[in-house]
């Protein structure tokens, strides 16, 4: 009786120290200073017209990059919005304009937005 105990006992603690040793693999914390920070994934953004659009990237919630494209030429130039969890006025991308050009765009949310995975293709007068 005394033998299965301390097996018992064994086993279990074996299966603890085994269990916190191995890491999650959904692991969803980032190796930061306060190791809390929660990582976000990075999600596809993109809008189409026969005037040009884009495609790209958000990730983070704050940050989109991606690919702007001009395929008519009329004078007015392509940009991207993107609009911010809780409205406001969207963050807007660089223009490209000129038919068959493209512009790598780098956008950053304003200080404290978020944004909510929405865009659209726009247009001004180049």
């Amino acid at each position: 009786m005394i033998k299965k105990r301390i097996f018992a006992v064994m086993a279990s603690t074996l299966f603890t120290v085994t269990a916190l040793a191995v890491p999650a693999a959904s692991a969803t914390t980032a190796a930061t200073p306060d190791a809390t920070v929660s990582i976000k994934a990075c999600s596809p953004w993109n809008d189409y017209r026969s005037e040009g659009g884009g495609s790209g990237q958000m990730c983070d919630g704050n940050h989109a990059t991606g690919t702007i494209y001009d395929s008519k030429a009329d004078g007015r130039c392509v940009f991207i919005k993107f609009y911010y969890i809780g409205g406001g006025e969207p963050a807007q991308s660089a223009q490209v304009g000129g038919a068959g050009t493209t512009k790598y765009i780098d956008v950053w949310a304003a200080p404290g937005k978020q944004f909510n995975g929405e865009v659209s293709a726009e247009w001004r007068s180049c």
